[in-house]
Formats: structure tokens, sequence, C-alpha cells
């Protein structure tokens, strides 16, 4: 009976082992950039080409699709695809607004690509798969209710009880390579901190603001 115990252990710890090797393999999922839904795309195309590339290929869209992946494979994310194509919809009318996303110039010099909205979060949780966009409303939320160091301490907190969940799960003889993967992203205080400020200066604020 010890032995089979023995073997049972092995073999758990073989597996817990492989798959840790396999989440090794597959952290560049990160550098990914999925096509966004529909009523994202015209925002895409009016925030200026910095933020763009920032947002599909630089630190924001790592933090979006890290987020996402932290939280998408177990969160019963409430089900709101009307929210999300009305809040898509709304991101788009503003950002074709020459009032609320002025468009960068010569006349502005060195300056041009940091002129207009911050639409950096939004793009890059549109460009991040399923989940990621929840998660940057989440941002939006904690934005309107605690400054920048405060919102970004909670988010640093939810992280750690997160991945405690997850290296708790993988201890066990039943799991997911989802789990494993998720369990090791790291996303650090300054990537927290600068994706609540494209929340909170950018997106969260110009979007409630009505037309005018």
């Amino acid at each position: 009976m010890a032995a089979i115990g023995n073997f049972s252990f092995a073999l758990v710890s073989a597996e817990q082992k492989t798959a840790l090797a396999l989440a090794n393999l597959n952290l560049d999922f990160t550098l990914i950039k999925l096509p966004p839904p529909e009523e994202y795309k015209d925002f895409g195309n009016a925030i200026s080409e910095r933020r763009k590339k920032d947002a599909e290929d630089g630190s924001s869209h790592i933090v979006a699709r890290k987020l996402a992946a932290l939280f998408t494979q177990d969160v019963d994310f409430p089900k709101v695809p009307n929210l999300i194509k009305a809040y898509g919809v709304r991101a788009s009318e503003i950002s074709q607004n020459a009032t609320c996303n002025p468009r960068g110039s010569r006349q502005y010099g060195a300056f041009a690509d940091h002129v207009g909205l911050d639409g950096t979060s939004v793009w890059a949780a549109a460009t991040s798969g399923q989940g990621a966009i929840p998660v940057h409303l989440l941002a939006c939320m904690l934005s309107t209710m605690w400054t920048g160091p405060e919102a970004t301490a909670i988010w640093h907190e939810i992280l750690l009880a997160r991945k405690a969940i997850l290296q708790n799960r993988i201890q066990g003889t039943e799991f997911q390579l989802s789990d494993v993967t998720a369990a090791q992203i790291q996303v650090s205080r300054e990537q927290l901190a600068l994706w609540d400020t494209s929340a909170r200066y950018g997106e969260q604020k110009t979007i409630l603001t009505p037309l005018r």
C-alpha cells in the first residue's frame, strides 16, 4: 500500500512539473494581440499612434492580457454583452468628438503623440480577449472611489489573493494548465499604477462626460 501511495504521489508530482514546464513555454501569450469587438474599432483608429502601439504591443497590452488570464478562467464575470457593446459604442462616439479628443498635429511639436484622449487601457483591453474589458471596467470603478496609490494597493492585494487561491489549487490532484500558468503571472506595482492612471485620467473621466 505504501508503494502504491508513493507511486501516486510521484505521478502527481510529475504531472505538476510537466504542467509547470508547459506553463513556462506559454508565458509569451501576453504578446498576442486579438481582434477587437466591432464596436471598438473606431476608437482604436482615433487614438494617437503612440498610445495605440503601447495598447497593442507595449506594457499596457501585457498588463491587460495578464489580468484577463488571472481572472477569466475562474471568476464568473457578469454576462453583460450589452454593456460591453454599449461601452464600445460610447467610447467610439467620444473618440470622434474633436472637443473631447483633439488630434495631434505639427503645431504641438514633440508633444503631438500626447494630445487627445488617453485611450490606452480601453484599446489594450479590447485587443486582449475575453475578460479583459470587464477587468478594465473594474479599473474604472476603483479609480472613481480611491486615489491612485490606494487603487494600486487594492489591485496588488486582489492579485495576491487570487494567486494564493491558484497556488492552493495546483497543490491538489485536480487542476488545469491555465491555473498553473496564471499562478506564475507577475504584475508589478508600476504596471498596476500605469493601468490605473490610464483608466483614471483617460477613459473613465472622458467617456462619462456628456457630449456637447
